[in-house]
């Protein structure tokens, strides 16, 4: 396995409020981040976001499911599990996803790919009761 996905891997595994200072050792400091909520260019761009992210985030983890990779990309499926205050009674949500990454000696393009509505949206009670009935009235 390339050495920055593997670095990648570790740092997720135990995504922390100090972790995020270690950054720069797995990203590129021209690397861009994009996920369904943003886009983020540069490596301390990045660490910002991460940071105003986890500023109430009890604890947030990721397990590596699967890895499929080239010599210039991979692609990483995973499960996050987090704890918010704010969010679904401060109760764990697990929401599963994919990251596309791109790569030289450290990570130069990171996109994930995930249902940010099973992530926020319907862990907000008065949403959480509208998703519902919208997701009723599909299926019939």
């Amino acid at each position: 396995m390339n050495a920055a996905i593997k670095n990648f891997c570790i740092f997720y595994k135990e995504f922390t409020k100090e972790s995020i200072s270690g950054l720069n050792e797995v990203y590129d400091e021209d690397a861009i981040f994009e996920d369904p909520i943003d886009k983020i260019e540069g490596c301390s761009s990045i660490q910002n976001y991460f940071s105003k992210m986890m500023t109430n985030v009890t604890y947030c983890r990721f397990n590596i499911k699967d890895i499929v990779s080239n010599d210039e990309q991979a692609f990483v499926t995973w499960s996050m599990t987090f704890a918010h205050p704010k969010l679904n009674k401060q109760k764990e949500i697990s929401v599963v996803g994919v990251s596309q990454l791109k790569f030289n000696d450290r990570i130069t393009y990171h996109r994930d790919y995930f249902d940010v509505g099973s992530m926020v949206y319907e862990n907000v009670p008065v949403l959480k009761q509208a998703i519902g009935l919208i997701k009723k009235r599909l299926v019939g």
